[in-house]
């Protein structure tokens, strides 16, 4: 008999937290969702208790997931619902409820959004399961499912929807009337309205407070803390004749106003007389206007705090108001501005934006990175000396650049643990070195952690982000198409993309994903006008993780990688062999579960103000770096790089060279940014001098190993294809011309003759159409050819011809390319 334990065992595969559910629905446990969990120690006390339970899996931050809950029931019918209005849900993973007339949909939980559960709101027959929510999840007993492998992200319109919900009437723009209650979504709104209008009627603000507080305990669901509502009642004495507690703008029959209470509307009566203020959103500033160096691309640069008092900035582009401005008030809510609910108020909004005046003046800039001596990222422009720059896109972008404690911290806590461990410092240094391929004129490229579970190359990843973030929140993972992952380079230029779990990606799309991500260009494409879009351009460093190589991952979809992917995705062996998987220093710590433990409580503690002060010291510094980075660069692959290395050697080299440099760079003594480069770096590590260059070599010692030697790839695997071919047939599709009619013996498929040489050894006759298309398949015929005489296993005709021109009895003379016993020498 299954248990609870064995039903919820596929959804911890996969990350899910579980609790038990009674047959009802109803949790068994006394805190319900909040008891969900992914400990097996505690569901198998569940399990023993309940072995029965349904399996309910919380909805919301806590797993994810957001659902749409489609009922069909009661005489509600949530389809025709859906239908009525129009909406369209994307293909999903779909859960038939128990009853059969129903459905959940799953989707993926919007980063920065709170979506929470609703009831009813969207219409009969539609509720929805997010923050404070949770589902049974029915297909642990028994339940259909529908495309069980996709989770698409919530449709607009169902967003849209839920953060539009209907406008109070017009009475109760006024004062509200006995018996209606202020929802959670319109507290702020209706509240502010019932100010305003017993502000409009003479009373005085203490008055207002305490009639606020009255309503607030009784009709708000749930209530507003009091300090809110007394915020509340003295924004309203900004909004009658005379006040002076805001900056004002003309606009229509009336004027907006700015304040610390927010963004608000005074219109005025046919009479003239004012009327009672209409409030938009939180407050608001339009700090200048935007446009490219071509007077093009025009924007307004926006700036907000949440209810945290965290700073946002956006660069918003005007054409997103040329709509009904939904995306530009999805984005700003994203980012915890608070919007009136009410359509008159958000509609003001886009007007607000518009004509607000303002006369400062930025550059707007599409890409993140280096522009010229400036450095630009998503919250400020380093190095800018005269015009501000910002980034501007049609999405609040705020990747997980962030930053927590100093850079002291971070280097006696993160720099200090990582020293010493060759994987850990490297990674760390290809965090460094992604703002340095510029300066030196490098190319994209990549680095793969190959490794068993648990063997520290996650790890190693999460060090990786801390030099620029959050290190929960900066790596990504493989599972994207191949545009999902163009749009997430082009946010990385001039930086660091981690990409974890790159068995998560489609295998018949890893080749091409490592050439897009490595070549730092996207497919051109159309604009809606129908014109050519120039392509998103990048020039980054990633460092990836998984279990398998990409050659391997490509090897289950039955593709063969070439060259050009594994020397753009360099793979590296995670285990350091030291018997500890990534690491070789232990420090202070027990065991290597330890380290990795603290490591990653540090890292989350101290995390991208070393990545900030780094961008300082570099933009200081640029005129100057280039030649000492090239210099170091030429340096390192001279002492790792025998002179007789293939290209592609060489080119991963300087790659290895570069992260070296920037790890050394990073490191080393105190210099002062823009003196004199007396030292090999700015002291932001730690780390002794030559660390960083010995942990490049010892990583560029592993990937060589498993690429296999100095030799060219593509070479040494057309080879040895070429002597797979000849051990499989030599015996069976060769006839021997020692025979006097050798074409009278029956050769099934024959691929040529086999002739003794005068030393005892054989000499292969291979007919053309088979050396083309099977000895060479998959290769260039003539670039096989070349690489096989210069090895000296083809031995060429005379006058240069690459083929001979033997005399088989009872055929005449053929052409055939003479293949030498050389092919049996050395491992090549």
């Amino acid at each position: 008999m299954t248990t609870f334990a064995d039903r919820a065992a596929p959804l911890l595969a996969q990350g899910y937290p579980v609790f038990p559910c009674k047959p009802d629905k109803r949790p068994h446990t006394a805190h319900g969702f909040k008891d969900a969990t992914t400990d097996a120690g505690q569901i198998a006390e569940w399990a023993a208790q309940w072995p029965d339970a349904l399996v309910g899996v919380p909805t919301g931050k806590a797993s994810g997931l957001f659902v749409l809950d489609v009922d069909v029931k009661n005489g509600k019918d949530g389809f025709a619902t859906l239908r009525a209005k129009g909406w369209n849900i994307p293909a999903t993973r779909t859960h038939r409820t128990k009853n059969g007339g129903g459905a959940h949909y799953l989707f993926r939980a919007p980063d920065g959004v709170q979506l929470k559960s609703s009831a009813g709101n969207l219409g009969d027959g539609l509720d929805t399961r997010g923050d404070g929510g949770y589902i049974v999840w029915w297909p642990a007993h028994g339940g259909e499912v529908e495309h069980p492998d996709m989770l698409a992200d919530v449709p607009a319109w169902l967003l849209d929807a839920l953060q539009s919900e209907p406008a109070p009437d017009r009475k109760a723009q006024a004062v509200v009337a006995d018996g209606e209650g202020f929802t959670e979504g319109r507290r702020n709104d209706s509240l502010f309205r019932l100010a305003a209008s017993l502000r409009a009627k003479g009373l005085t603000v203490d008055a207002i407070e305490a009639a606020l507080q009255i309503e607030n305990k009784a009709k708000c669901a749930p209530p507003l803390s009091a300090d809110e509502v007394r915020t509340i009642a003295q924004s309203t004495g900004r909004y009658v004749e005379g006040a002076t507690g805001g900056e004002r703008c003309a606009y229509g029959n009336g004027e907006f106003e700015v304040s610390p209470a927010g963004v608000a509307f005074i219109g005025t009566d046919k009479h003239g007389e004012r009327l009672p203020a209409l409030w938009i959103c939180s407050t608001l500033q339009v700090r200048a206007m935007t446009r490219d160096a071509k007077s093009g691309e025009w924007g307004r640069l926006l700036e907000w705090r949440d209810k945290d008092n965290v700073r946002h900035q956006w660069a918003m582009p005007l054409e997103l108001l040329q709509g009904d401005g939904v995306d530009v008030r999805r984005e700003l809510a994203r980012l915890g501005l608070t919007i009136s609910t009410n359509k008159k108020g958000r509609d003001l909004l886009a007007s607000y934006l518009q004509v607000w005046p303002v006369e400062n003046r930025a550059r707007c800039v599409e890409r993140l990175g280096w522009h010229g001596g400036v450095f630009v990222t998503p919250a400020e422009s380093i190095g800018q000396d005269g015009e501000i720059v910002v980034f501007q896109n049609a999405h609040a972008i705020e990747p997980a650049y962030s930053v927590a404690g100093s850079v002291e911290e971070w280097r006696d806590s993160v720099g200090r643990l990582a020293a010493g461990n060759s994987r850990l410092v490297f990674a760390l240094s290809v965090a460094f070195a992604g703002a340095l391929a510029d300066v030196v004129g490098e190319d994209s490229g990549g680095f793969h952690f190959r490794g068993a579970s648990s063997s520290g190359k996650t790890t190693a990843l999460k060090v990786a982000a801390s030099v620029w973030g959050d290190p929960s929140a900066y790596p990504r993972l493989w599972r994207a198409t191949a545009n999902g992952l163009e749009g997430l380079a082009a946010l990385h230029n001039d930086g660091l993309l981690i990409l974890d779990e790159l068995s998560q990606i489609d295998p018949k799309e890893a080749g091409e994903a490592a050439y897009l991500l490595a070549n730092g260009q996207g497919k051109a494409r159309a604009s809606r006008t129908g014109t050519a879009r120039q392509s998103a351009r990048w020039r980054l460093l990633f460092l990836s993780a998984g279990e398998e190589s990409l050659t391997a991952l490509m090897a289950r979809a039955g593709r063969k990688v070439n060259a050009g992917q594994e020397i753009r995705l360099a793979d590296l062996d995670a285990d350091a062999g030291a018997g500890m998987g990534a690491f070789e220093a232990l420090h202070d710590q027990p065991t290597p579960a330890a380290l990795a433990l603290a490591l990653k409580d540090a890292a989350t503690r101290y995390h991208g103000a070393v990545g900030l002060a780094w961008l300082r010291c570099i933009v200081a510094d640029r005129a100057k770096l280039a030649d000492f980075i090239a210099a170091g660069i030429k340096q390192f692959v001279a002492d790792v790089a025998p002179k007789d290395a293939a290209g592609q050697v060489l080119r991963v080299a300087r790659r290895f060279g570069l992260v070296a440099m920037a790890g050394e760079l990073a490191s080393g003594g105190e210099l002062a940014s823009g003196g004199d480069l007396v030292g090999p770096g700015y002291g932001l590590t730690g780390w002794a001098e030559g660390e960083a260059t010995m942990a490049a070599r010892k990583c560029f010692a592993a990937w060589l190993d498993g690429f296999g030697g100095i030799g060219n790839r593509e070479e040494r695997a057309m080879l040895g294809q070429v002597r797979a071919f000849f051990e499989a047939h030599g015996a069976s599709r060769f006839a021997l011309l020692d025979d006097a009619f050798p074409n009278d013996r029956p050769i099934a498929n024959r691929a040529g003759f086999v002739r003794p040489t005068a030393d005892g050894g054989r000499e292969f006759l291979v007919l053309p159409e088979v050396f083309r298309r099977e000895v060479c398949a998959g290769f260039d015929a003539k670039a096989a050819t070349r690489a096989l005489i210069e090895a000296g296993w083809i031995e060429p005709g005379e006058g240069g011809r690459t083929t001979q021109k033997p005399r088989i009895p009872g055929i005449g003379t053929t052409r055939c390319y003479v293949f030498t016993g050389r092919m049996w020498e050395g491992d090549e």
